[in-house]
């Protein structure tokens, strides 16, 4: 693809070559010639000298000069996603069922879906348009797919989930499990009930060897457009609002509320029954144990308003000095006595 016309389809402006041929896209670290690249941050940057490539992506902001070609974009990733989207077609299945999989009799299965070898769906399932079970998914009993899903091998999504339009599930997570929840009794641990579902909005991905678990009553909800990373667990009767970013080994206990635009960094844990305001931040490895107001940026272990929480990190850090700084004091002090 000549230059010219990636310049055209990410609005940006060439500075140097414009009649370079670009036959792939690579990391600027491993880019060949014939490459695209970029550079978003400044760390980067010290492979612009030293890398192969043909031309490299650049903000228009930038100080940036090379004797290699350079394309001036507003913003550098966004282009290279645009691009890698126009470089790299990824090619899923072909409609149709496979004669190895176990399908019940009365679940509806729409003609433009794809349903691999292994997969097992059960009674009174749904599956809607240009949907794809990869091999070894398997569907319990009355859960309902929509348009465009892409389910990736060995995903288990249990009865009575309600997954809406264009989910991605990765592979091995688990989409309505029994929630975690056991009362003491003269004849030992009772297990409760899990009657409830999950719902799954549009636009929702789940990453791999992520678990949801469906609700005592009512629904688990993950709101349109969140993205949950691998290895994240969320709980029973748990409601997530839209647009939200969950990263790696999070946990959060049940019946808790998050809102919309809220952050949680990797291997947080929040206790059940709290309520998380809209557009909150949680920094990474906090530990939340009361509700968040709208808009707060929280981190530590436990968790508390970011500043006063580092605050406190850096004098507990300087604990020893201080202790040694003590001693001495308490020894002139004895002296003087």
């Amino acid at each position: 693809m000549k230059i010219r016309k990636i310049a055209k389809l990410l609005s940006g402006e060439i500075k140097g070559n414009e009649s370079i041929e670009i036959t792939g896209i690579a990391r600027i670290e491993d880019a060949r010639e014939g490459d695209i690249t970029y550079i978003s941050y400044p760390k980067y940057e010290k492979y612009l000298s030293k890398t192969d490539a043909s031309c490299i992506i650049v903000s228009r902001e930038s100080s940036l000069s090379s004797t290699k070609t350079l394309l001036l974009v507003s913003d550098p990733t966004v282009a290279f996603i645009k691009l890698a989207g126009v470089f790299v077609k990824k090619i899923h299945p072909p409609a149709g069922i496979s004669p190895l999989s176990d399908i019940s009799k009365d679940a509806v299965i729409d003609k433009t879906a794809s349903v691999g070898a292994f997969c097992v769906i059960n009674h009174r399932c749904r599956l809607g348009k240009n949907t794809i079970l990869y091999p070894q998914v398997f569907i319990g009993e009355g859960s309902v797919l929509g348009d465009d899903c892409i389910i990736y091998p060995g995903v288990i999504i249990r009865e009575n989930v309600r997954i809406k339009d264009r989910v991605v599930i990765h592979p091995g997570s688990v989409i309505g499990a029994d929630g975690f929840g056991y009362i003491e009794s003269p004849e030992g641990r009772m297990k409760i009930p899990h009657l409830g579902g999950v719902v799954l909005e549009d636009d929702v991905e789940i990453g791999a060897n992520s678990t949801i678990d469906r609700a005592k009553l009512g629904n688990t909800i993950i709101g349109r457009k969140t993205k949950i990373d691998n290895l994240v667990h969320i709980a029973h009767n748990v409601v997530i609002g839209e647009n939200s970013v969950i990263i790696a080994q999070v946990g959060i206990a049940g019946s808790t509320e998050i809102g919309r635009d809220v952050i949680i960094a990797g291997q947080t844990g929040i206790i059940d029954h709290l309520k998380i305001g809209n557009d909150v931040k949680i920094g990474a490895k906090s530990g939340v144990s009361k509700s968040v107001k709208d808009g707060e940026t929280i981190w530590g272990y436990v968790a508390r308003e970011h500043k006063a929480s580092k605050k406190s990190y850096i004098l507990l850090m300087k604990l020893p000095e201080i202790y040694e700084r003590l001693k001495k004091l308490e020894k002139k002090l004895d002296r003087e006595q």
